[in-house]
């Protein structure tokens, strides 16, 4: 009579609830698409600040109002396009009603946060925008120096002729 040799059914049972284990625990490690959704939005945030900042400088250029920028004496200075958007040279204001109004974003899904040292009308402002959430701070309205991670900043345009800074932090996100 042959022997037989071979895995017996308890064995292969063994073999197949440790694989599953093993999956259960390894696969998050390997599929962060939480991680991979916050990237993505941070990228579609800086497409849609691209976008919307040449779509109101074309706006303001036919207008007419994309040579001059504020004085800086108050924010009531500021060329305004007859869509009611606040602009420097001819693109958004990194303002409430600059930018903020351009792109239609509001503080339910971003934390916003603007840069002490340029919140001064008539000086080159920077925000931050940053997914809800990724950022913890003190307060709930989070400051510009706890934005760290994860965020598009937005500065404004510095002289005629140039386009303002948008870039992308993509780090812890």
């Amino acid at each position: 009579m042959k022997t037989q040799k071979g895995f017996t059914l308890i064995e292969l049972i063994i073999v197949i609830v440790v694989l599953g284990i093993l999956a259960v625990t390894a696969a998050p490690q390997f599929f962060n698409f939480s991680s991979d959704a916050r990237e993505s939005t941070v990228n579609g945030l800086k497409g849609a600040l691209n976008g919307s900042a040449d779509i109101v400088f074309g706006k303001a250029a036919i207008e007419g109002k994309d040579a001059d920028a504020d004085d800086g004496a108050t924010t009531a200075d500021y060329q305004v396009t007859d869509d009611g958007v606040q602009i420097v040279y001819g693109y958004p204001a990194a303002t409430d009603t600059g930018i903020l109004n351009a792109v239609n974003i509001t503080a339910t899904d971003w934390d916003i946060a603007y840069d002490p040292a340029t919140a001064t009308v008539g000086t080159q402002r920077t925000v931050k925008f940053s997914p809800k959430g990724v950022n913890i701070g003190a307060a709930a309205t989070l400051t510009y120096a706890e934005i760290t991670d994860c965020f598009v900043s937005y500065q404004d345009v510095a002289v005629k002729g140039d386009r303002p800074v948008i870039t992308a932090n993509l780090t812890d996100c």
